[in-house]
């Protein structure tokens, strides 16, 4: 049963088209409303305003049954619309619940000299209404929008969406969740939740099969270290052989080694393709073994080195001369 209904339309009333009142401009300002809703509760006998069968209780008293088919308890307006809280009597929930009454209409007072609405006095249950603009009533699920449905389902109101398609998204996610994990775990069935949580509860595990978590992670550090050493030593390996084969000058050291630690590979592609620019032929090594000696000029691969450097000759070889030890 809806405890929700309409009661009356802000703005212009729209009678049935025979109906004379049409002509009479009568009307609900949208501003007073409010106002409108309080003076009629503060009137109300009780502080509650009936709804009665076909208007029975605006005859005079005694000479028609005017029983209660339920009471307004509140009234507020949402749009372009006022709304009623309603109590059903057992009678009044029966009549709509098998469908003897479908329609609501109100009982209200207005101004003669605008017709603009003062008071709601109440309503009747109807089936030829007076404002047929007015929702019919009918049984909740019948008059209910599905997304007010999904709403009240889901504890939230539909007038907050946001709200409404974070919690929507939030249960999609969790029922694909539940479905990997029923996968993965190889159950099926309605009950699979039941399964899954059953075998979480299982004893554990055989620890002849598995070890501790911390043994795990020490050899996976002992592994990555040994890795690393065999890394160093395989890139140092290979900027040994670029020196002895002339392909690496000092000044190109600090470059080679950090490629050779980061990408040993690509370092043996350039070692594999550079061109010797030191000549060893002289018996002297610049990169290698044999340390430089002062003497007075530059032999041929000392030249070599002074111009890849791009430095003058001269100043390169007061350089080496300064940083050497006699011989």
């Amino acid at each position: 049963m809806p405890d929700q209904i309409e009661i009356m339309h802000l703005g212009a009333l729209r009678f049935a088209p025979a109906d004379i009142r049409n002509a009479a401009g009568l009307h609900l300002v949208p501003d007073q409303a409010e106002a409108v809703i309080s003076a009629s509760f503060e009137m109300a006998a009780g502080g509650v305003l009936p709804i009665d069968f076909d208007h029975r209780s605006l005859s005079a008293q005694g000479t028609a049954n005017s029983r209660a088919a339920g009471w307004i308890t509140a009234m507020h307006v949402d749009g372009d619309r006022v709304m009623a809280s309603v109590e059903w009597t057992s009678e009044g929930r029966r009549a709509i619940e098998d469908k003897s009454y479908r329609f609501i209409s109100p009982v209200f007072k207005t101004l003669r000299s605008n017709g603009s609405v003062v008071l709601i006095e109440g309503a009747g249950l109807v089936n030829n209404p007076a404002l047929p603009e007015i929702r019919q009533i009918a049984s909740k699920d019948e008059n209910m929008n599905p997304i007010d449905q999904i709403a009240e389902l889901l504890g939230l109101s539909a007038k907050e969406p946001d709200k409404l398609t974070a919690r929507i998204e939030a249960l999609v996610g969790t029922e694909t969740q539940m479905a990997s994990i029923t996968k993965a775990a190889g159950v099926s069935g309605d009950d699979a939740v039941t399964q899954v949580c059953a075998r979480l509860k299982a004893p554990s595990a055989d620890p002849a099969k598995y070890v501790p978590l911390s043994q795990f992670t020490d050899l996976q550090t002992q592994f990555a270290s040994l890795q690393k050493e065999v890394s160093g030593d395989k890139s140092e390996a290979a900027l040994e052989r670029a020196r002895e084969a002339g392909k690496l000058t000092p000044a190109m050291e600090d470059w080679a080694t950090q490629l050779a630690s980061k990408d040993l590979g690509e370092f043996e592609a350039w070692a594999a393709s550079a061109p010797a620019v030191i000549d060893f032929k002289g018996g002297r090594k610049l990169a290698g073994k044999n340390p430089p000696v002062k003497t007075d000029a530059l032999d041929e691969t000392e030249r070599q080195v002074a111009s890849v450097m791009g430095i003058s000759e001269d100043a390169f070889l007061k350089t080496r001369n300064a940083t050497v030890k006699e011989v």
